[in-house]
């Protein structure tokens, strides 16, 4: 080959290679459907649920939540029971009020922030 047919053949390999490798799902629906990864230093992705507060024991650092299916996790709704990232920084939140909770699911689950709704 001449030097300008290797350039042409390096140049179409190049163009397939990156777009054979490109992302065609948008960013932010991206990071609402890949799973948690939080070892080896990724990022866990944060999922949003919402529910209802069964109880809250800050001491031991947990909450119990009656949620609704959250797809972007791939949960169907149910009761189970949380960790709290920082229990320290749970709003004033009561048994049987309607919240929203922010949540990681690295081994079940961590609520990173609450809301009353």
């Amino acid at each position: 080959m001449t030097c300008r047919a290797c350039t042409i053949m390096t140049t179409v390999i190049a163009t397939l290679t990156l777009t054979a490798c490109g992302d065609s799902a948008p960013t932010g629906e991206r990071a609402t459907t890949m799973p948690s990864m939080p070892a080896g230093g990724q990022t866990a992705v944060e999922h949003v649920g919402r529910g209802t507060l069964n109880s809250i024991d800050r001491a031991a650092g947990t909450v119990n939540i009656s949620h609704e299916a959250v797809a972007s996790a791939g949960w169907p709704a149910m009761t189970m029971d949380f960790k709290l990232a920082d229990p320290a920084a749970v709003p004033d939140v009561a048994p049987g009020q309607r919240i929203e909770f922010h949540f990681t699911t690295d081994g079940g689950g961590t609520v990173t922030r609450i809301a009353v709704e």
